[in-house]
């Protein structure tokens, strides 16, 4: 029990400063996924409303 204070509370605050250090960066890798997916399914909904148009059109030109 020769410790000081700092030797005993070094571990704690280690390991506090990585779990915060390990929950930030799986928030940004997160967020950054979700962006992706955001802006990938964004670009499918104006693709797939561009065809809808085209075949409506198409539609009508030969009815």
């Amino acid at each position: 029990m020769t410790k000081t204070f700092a030797a005993r509370i070094a571990p704690a605050a280690l390991a506090a400063l990585l779990t915060g250090s390990m929950f930030l960066a799986t928030n940004a890798l997160a967020a950054h996924q979700y962006r992706v997916a955001a802006a990938g399914q964004l670009t499918q909904l104006a693709a797939t409303e561009m065809q809808v148009v085209t075949i409506v059109g198409h539609r009508i030109a030969h009815a």
